[in-house]
């Protein structure tokens, strides 16, 4: 409040706030909240508002700049791809295409996934994913350039703002509805993957369309609206049609396409009905749906040969310092480069899959995990589910529920360790094709009360991420290292997909001599920051100072116990406190004297053949030894250094 200031009231039915500071009487600054809430015009100049400013960013920004010339996760092939569909006509690899990308993303294509078919001509490279995004991508990309991705989803985010608007004003005041849809998308990291070149925002765009199209005709007559009148205007009378559901089963093609678990949201559609006993539409739906799907893997065979583009002889390249990528000189070949192998060829869902008694701990993980829980990144979604168990059920709704459920244990089950999206993903990214579905499962009715709680969850667990999405998608993991992320269980079964693989030295760490037997049975994964980069010539860690270090110990044999060669840095009597699975264990070391603590531990956590075990480590004191001695270069802030000694059970 403004000392000496007065505040006024209500105007005209409107909710108004009268702001006349004192000595300026003359000066009245009215901030008008009501209109929104009941004026449609001003909803959709707010969505246009909305829409426009986020095009702005995608058409002015400089792309290339802020992500530094380095396109993170999977965003490098599929910017590539869209450049060969516009420049070439085609989805071969080529020398050329390497020299466009560069051009304007100078590092980089980490990760780009190729594959290597016989043509008539002979062999011959293709990307190797889904061209469905770079396709409606590629005409924006020829017209912006780096930029063309974001404007491409800048008019998606019109078009779902405008959807969602019109669907739920069907029985809400239009400022309640406009936000209930802002809130969909804002208060969780859905609004984050628009900033993204990745088809994530566009599956979820496509699922959304596929459910606006099917059921704005069912809530429009729930809602009396059709008393009103006869609709107005092509775009309302083909919405109330047969031909919106036909619509809505193509859309749900393009969406399996870009997408293969996607088709999920077809189920909904088909099931409906076929229990209506509409068989014959229902053909007509499953006809629409092949369509679209047809064209777009007979797309894929025309320019590639292949109608799986994730199988067959297919690698993702990350380069080195010696090598780079294929066709980068012509003595660089798809053989020679530094590539993984990862094709269906090689991992079926039958290597894929886990013990059934993984199930419910991944889908405990798929909702409260650290990294990629729903309740955090996509409480809306939470929500949701939540009403619907507690509300009134429609046919639809049940239906809805059965897709959602069938697509989160088609990841949890055929995806086990990477459900989420792998490490490059912010929080779940595969789960964005099936949040629409969400929004759409409880009744139409808005609850503002609701709407306060999704926001105020958002700003506790989501407002860092929000307020700088490109950082946090470039750092998928720097929320998560701090509260209150730091209370929440870690995936342990997604232990190689984490966010935190993104950090080199914070992933799959070795130590000690490569010619012990155990050297490549052992690995630390470090879950937070607070750790000095291994030096070459240690054989451990130092902590970061007096913070604690919090980490992951992963073998592939079983342990009985774990040892602990500790080293105090320069600080008197520093007491070390170490936790094992729980357990804790103290010692108090003089300066840069050694000591030792053992842990007997059981298997661990154990997926196939991997045990692990949470440790957290950390010393009382840091020391930075260059600002207080003068005969020592070390500059970095020292805990306590740490060698691990996991011995193998029956050894002993």
């Amino acid at each position: 409040m403004i000392p000496g200031g007065e505040i006024g009231g209500v105007k005209g039915g409107r909710a108004a706030a009268i702001i006349r500071p004192a000595g300026c009487q003359k000066r009245v600054i009215v901030v008008v909240i009501g209109p929104m809430l009941q004026d449609r015009k001003r909803a959709w100049a707010t969505i246009l508002a909305v829409s426009v400013f986020f095009g702005g960013f995608a058409l002015l920004a400089d792309l290339p700049a802020l992500h530094r010339g380095f396109l993170f996760a999977d965003q490098a092939v599929y910017y590539a791809m869209a450049q060969s569909i516009v420049f070439d006509g085609d989805l071969e690899y080529t020398s050329k295409d390497l020299i466009r990308y560069r051009e304007d993303f100078w590092a980089g294509p980490l990760g780009i996934f190729l594959k290597r078919v016989k043509t008539a001509e002979g062999e011959k490279l293709f990307y190797s994913k889904s061209l469905v995004y770079p396709l409606f991508a590629a005409p924006f990309v020829r017209a912006f350039g780096p930029n063309g991705p974001l404007v491409f989803q800048a008019v998606l985010l019109f078009l779902l703002l405008a959807m969602g608007f019109s669907y739920f004003s069907l029985a809400n005041s239009p400022g309640l509805s406009l936000l209930h849809v802002l809130t969909f998308l804002l208060a969780s990291v859905a609004g984050v993957y628009a900033f993204w070149i990745a088809p994530d925002f566009f599956n979820l765009f496509c699922v959304f369309t596929v459910l606006f199209l099917w059921l704005h005709k069912r809530r429009r007559r729930e809602s009396g609206a059709e008393d009103s009148g006869p609709p107005e205007g092509r775009l309302h009378r083909f919405l109330l049609s047969d031909g919106s559901d036909y619509a809505a089963a193509f859309v749900a093609g393009i969406a399996a396409a870009s997408k293969p678990p996607n088709v999920a949201v077809l189920g909904p559609l088909l099931l409906w009905a076929l229990l209506r006993k509409k068989f014959l539409k229902a053909g007509g739906l499953a006809l629409a749906f092949a369509l679209s799907l047809g064209l777009l893997f007979g797309a894929n065979v025309l320019l590639t040969g292949e109608w799986n583009y994730q199988g067959g002889d297919r690698k993702s390249f990350v380069p080195r310092s010696d090598q780079g990528f294929p066709l980068e000189r012509p003595e660089w070949t798809f053989d020679s480069s530094p590539g993984k192998v990862m094709s269906t060829d090689q991992y079926g869902p039958a290597e894929a899959m886990l013990p059934a008694k993984f199930v419910p701990v991944n889908l405990f993980y798929y909702v409260f995990g650290r990294f990629t829980g729903i309740a955090w990144y996509f409480f809306p979604a939470l929500l949701a589910l939540i009403l619907f168990a507690l509300g009134r059920k429609r046919l639809e709704q049940w239906l809805l529920f059965a897709a959602v459920a069938g697509e989160i244990l088609l990841y949890v089950i055929l995806m086990p360790d990477n459900y989420g999206g792998g490490g490059g993903s912010l929080a779940n990214r595969y789960f964005l094709g099936i949040y629409p579905m969400c929004l759409f499962l409880p009744g139409i009715k808005v609850r503002r009360n609701l709407l306060l709680v999704s926001w105020a969850m958002a700003s506790l667990f989501l407002s860092p991420i929000l307020l700088s999405p490109h950082l946090s998608s470039a750092h998928p993991a720097t929320h998560a290292k701090r509260f209150p992320y730091t209370l929440l269980p870690v995936e342990m079964t997604n232990i190689n997909s984490l966010p935190t693989t993104t950090t080199p030295s914070a992933y799959r760490q070795q130590w000690g001599d490569p010619g012990d037997p155990l050297y490549h049975d052992r690995f630390i994964y470090f879950l937070n920051d607070n750790y000095n980069p291994k030096h070459p010539n240690e054989n451990g860690w130092w902590t970061l100072g007096d913070r604690r270090c919090d980490l992951i110990l992963r073998t592939s044999f079983p342990v009985e116990e774990v040892v602990f060669k500790l080293l105090n840095n320069p600080r008197l009597q520093n007491e070390i406190t170490v936790a094992v699975e729980g357990k804790r264990q103290k010692a108090v070391l003089g300066s840069n004297l050694w000591g030792t603590l053992r842990f007997p531990v059981g298997g661990g956590f154990r997926v196939r053949h991997s045990h692990m075990y949470r440790i957290r480590i950390r010393a009382a004191k840091g020391a930075m030894p260059h600002y207080e001695h003068d005969r020592t270069d070390e500059k970095r802030w020292l805990g306590v250094f740490f060698e691990l000694v996991p011995v193998p059970a029956g050894t002993k």
